[in-house]
């Protein structure tokens, strides 16, 4: 087999591959999505101004061909959801109490730890 044909052979198997690892990686990323969700509330409903944001917050998926993620904090559709942008930007009178940034932070070892899971996972089925 010439070089072309392992390089072409190799790319028909990792996109096998991909298109497998998709469910396996979206199920990683909605634990951590929800687990961030989860730490958003708790800080909400801790909060003496913004308690009543926390049924606010959920998570979508977002993405398409290729891509997969999720967007979480407050939907402005759901009861106090729209004191979101105060809760965590404020506003030239105070607010801004509330950290968007650190349960992501929180969270992103856990989910660095098992995407590489499925990473040497679903390389070795290219070997």
């Amino acid at each position: 087999m010439s070089g072309a044909d392992e390089l072409r052979k190799f790319a028909q198997d990792l996109g096998k591959v991909a298109g497998k690892a998709v469910p396996d990686t979206d199920m990683v990323l909605k634990k951590g999505a929800q687990n961030i969700k989860d730490d958003l509330v708790s800080e909400a409903r801790g909060s003496k101004h913004f308690k009543g944001m926390a049924g606010s917050i959920s998570y979508d998926p977002i993405g398409g061909m290729g891509s997969l993620g999720y967007e979480i904090g407050p939907s402005k559709d759901r009861r106090g959801g729209a004191l979101g942008n105060i809760a965590y930007f404020g506003t030239s009178r105070g607010g801004g109490t509330l950290d968007l940034e650190g349960p992501l932070g929180r969270e992103s070892p856990a989910l660095e730890r098992e995407l590489g899971k499925l990473v040497d996972r679903w390389g070795d089925a290219l070997e």
